[in-house]
């Protein structure tokens, strides 16, 4: 995950000086994991929460260093396409908070595979038929079928060990897992997939 390489990117430069921004639902001083949020827009948000528990490191650089991987991403696929909304460190901890401008923007710029498509489209995706569906209010086991009937739903594919939240209702999940009112928890290891209805 890019935004991991940016930070670690970032407190490795740091560590060889040691030795040698839009508006947002969520806010660094906040956030407490790492963290997606899909705009009923199709903006995305993001946190990101890593260790910061060197002497040598400066919250000034690392925004320097983020700012600059920012600008460089941008230069090469247009103005504020992403943007750094906000930064914090407390408790030997950074938080990031980063604003994109799709769903392309933020699996780019963080080098993952992550897709939102509507359901027509979702019945020709591969990953998306392999998945097996939980309803999301009932909590039973439901048949692809039932799930591509939803005509006006978004599919969320991603793969990362993060916390997921949609402006919407979210209808039917698999390999996620309910941690709080529309927050869902992707491990990492297995294909994530979030069916909801935008606000």
């Amino acid at each position: 995950m890019k935004i991991t390489l940016v930070l670690v990117g970032a407190l490795v430069a740091l560590m060889a000086v040691g030795c040698k921004k839009g508006d947002s639902s969520l806010r660094a001083e906040d956030v407490t994991t790492n963290t997606i949020i899909v705009k009923k827009d199709d903006t995305v948000q993001s946190s990101f929460v890593e260790e910061f528990d060197k002497e040598y490191y400066s919250k000034e650089e690392l925004e320097e260093f983020i700012d600059q991987e920012v600008k460089e991403y941008n230069d090469q696929n247009g103005e504020e396409q992403v943007k750094m909304s906000s930064i914090h460190v407390a408790d030997k901890k950074a938080s990031v908070v980063f604003y994109y401008h799709d769903i392309e923007d933020y699996a780019n710029f963080n080098g993952i595979d992550t897709r939102i498509f509507t359901i027509e489209q979702a019945g020709q995706d591969s990953d998306f038929l392999a998945a097996e569906f939980i309803n999301a209010k009932t909590e039973d086991s439901v048949a692809k079928d039932v799930v591509l009937q939803e005509e006006e739903a978004q599919v969320l594919l991603l793969q990362e060990p993060v916390v997921i939240k949609v402006e919407g209702t979210v209808l039917y999940y698999s390999n996620v897992k309910k941690i709080a009112k529309n927050e869902w928890q992707a491990d990492g290891e297995n294909l994530a997939v979030v069916v909801y209805k935008k606000k």
